[in-house]
């Protein structure tokens, strides 16, 4: 019985964007080789942590959302500990009650790193007059 998981890794503040790029693509060939599917996986950036992690200040951090059996996220936790480039990784279940909250924030997210959905030409509506 597949099962949902949210995972999130991060990766050192220095680290150039194509090793993070390949640490992403190990990860999720853990999930795939465990019969896993993955449903979305993105790139969150560099922020700051909230406390130094390996003598690291700042992080790039990855997101996974996918589903697996329940044997897969303890091979993830592997993974995130015997690899150099992860700093720390954690990977949690979905309380299935909730993914439609999840995904519905996912898209939001995305929607709003596209940008505006106004038209270019459209304008937005004068302010209403002062009360009398």
């Amino acid at each position: 019985m597949n099962q949902t998981y949210e995972s999130i890794f991060i990766c050192p503040g220095e680290m150039p964007q194509d090793k993070i790029e390949a640490a992403l693509e190990k990860t999720k060939a853990v999930i795939s080789r465990s019969n896993g599917h993955i449903v979305t996986a993105e790139l969150w950036g560099r922020r700051k942590l909230a406390y130094p992690i390996k003598r690291n200040r700042e992080g790039h951090y990855a997101y996974l959302l996918f589903s697996s059996s329940p044997g897969v996220p303890a091979q993830l936790d592997r993974h995130y500990r015997v690899t150099d480039t992860i700093l720390r990784g954690l990977t949690v279940k979905v309380d299935p009650r909730q993914l439609d909250k999840v995904q519905a924030s996912l898209k939001a997210q995305a929607a709003a790193a596209a940008g505006p959905s106004l038209p270019a030409a459209a304008e937005p509506a004068p302010p209403p007059p002062p009360p009398a």
